[in-house]
């Protein structure tokens, strides 16, 4: 099997809330997704979505993606997509950056790779290990009261875990995580992040204001992996890392330095390839495990949901479920369960219907063979 084509397509994935906002005074209503189908000899196509979030989050950012995709498709057409990790290495040869195209293009592998063999992505990866991932939701800023009455409409939808956006002035954010925590059942798991956005100082200033009768893990506090730590040794806050995890050794580190738990953005590490090869470092380290990604709808749910139910239960905490709170849905993906899970599709591949090219409009642009 080779690759003949490579079409790049692109749509406005939409918030369905108003604004989403994270630390720093970033906030936006949407943001414009990359969507890529991969076509072979022998008819079967793979496709695969990832909208970076905006370009002050990550060194990922959507027009320079679209060039990485540009240099990267005429690189792999002709190759074999079912082997998805030698594709992988021959990009990592090809360009240093472009690690988010990079990621889109080893996704649609293997999705091809799934359905050539007629196997969910979820049983390549490992197997069934969680059969209903718990979903998350996040919880912007905003007045306590703004906030308590969000959570509790997203609990009353049945979710069982949320993100807690903190980042901005140490003290606000400490009363709305405490009053969050204080008012929604125990059952329901929070963490706050900071999305890095403070230094060692504010960090700390947050982790004390919460009071000693509060525990909620902290997620990325600080830029530096050093700094995060030292907020969760002077604590005792379990501290989860992501902006700074791009690499097994920089998860290796993370553990060595008392962090115990990693947010796996799937496009962030280089696709599935990688994410499963830090997720099973992370479980071997028996690390608490997220499966996220930076944006999207329908496609960065279903691989989100790949990962997420090939991760061992006990290590699993839950996964972003864009499509919960994005639009439009240019295809059919599991949807959240009125337990607050999400049950992966047993279908080969990534676990999606049919694409709707009506939505994806003209292509931004083809490479063929």
């Amino acid at each position: 099997m080779r690759i003949t084509e490579i079409t790049v397509y692109s749509y406005k994935s939409n918030y369905n809330h108003g604004n989403y906002t994270m630390s720093g005074g970033r906030v936006c209503s949407g943001q414009p997704s990359i969507v890529i189908r991969i076509r072979t000899d022998s008819g079967i196509e793979g496709w695969a979505e990832n909208a970076p979030l905006g370009s002050d989050y990550l060194p990922s950012f959507f027009a320079g993606e679209l060039a990485a995709l540009k240099e990267l498709a005429p690189k792999v057409l002709g190759l074999d997509p079912r082997s998805p990790a030698a594709i992988t290495a021959m990009m990592d040869q090809a360009m240093m950056s472009g690690i988010a195209a990079k990621s889109i293009i080893d996704i649609a592998c293997w999705d091809i790779l799934g359905k050539s063999v007629g196997l969910p992505t979820h049983t390549l990866l490992g197997g069934i290990m969680t059969p209903e991932p718990a979903a998350f939701s996040v919880i912007g800023f905003g007045e306590p009261d703004t906030a308590i009455q969000k959570a509790r409409a997203e609990a009353d939808k049945g979710v069982v875990a949320m993100q807690l956006k903190v980042g901005d002035d140490p003290l606000a954010d400490a009363r709305r995580v405490r009053a969050l925590r204080l008012a929604l059942p125990e059952n329901i798991k929070l963490w706050a992040d900071a999305n890095a956005s403070w230094n060692l100082d504010q960090a700390i200033t947050f982790s004390r204001a919460l009071g000693p009768d509060i525990t909620v893990p902290l997620e990325q506090p600080c830029k530096l992996l050093s700094d995060c730590a030292e907020v969760g040794r002077r604590t005792g806050l379990p501290i989860i890392l992501d902006e700074c995890i791009f690499t097994v050794a920089d998860l290796v580190a993370a553990h060595a330095a008392g962090v115990s738990g990693v947010n796996i953005k799937i496009s962030r590490v280089g696709g599935l390839t990688k994410a499963r090869i830090l997720r099973d470092t992370a479980v071997a380290l028996e690390m608490l495990v997220n499966v996220d990604d930076s944006w999207g709808c329908s496609l960065t749910t279903a691989q989100n949901i790949q990962l997420a139910a090939s991760t061992h239960s006990q290590r699993l905490c839950a996964v972003d479920l864009f499509a919960e709170w994005t639009n439009p849905l240019i295809a059919e993906v599991p949807r959240m369960q009125s337990n607050g899970r999400v049950a992966p599709a047993n279908i080969p591949g990534n676990g999606f219907g049919a694409v709707n090219l009506d939505l994806l409009g003209e292509p931004l642009f083809t490479f063929m063979a």
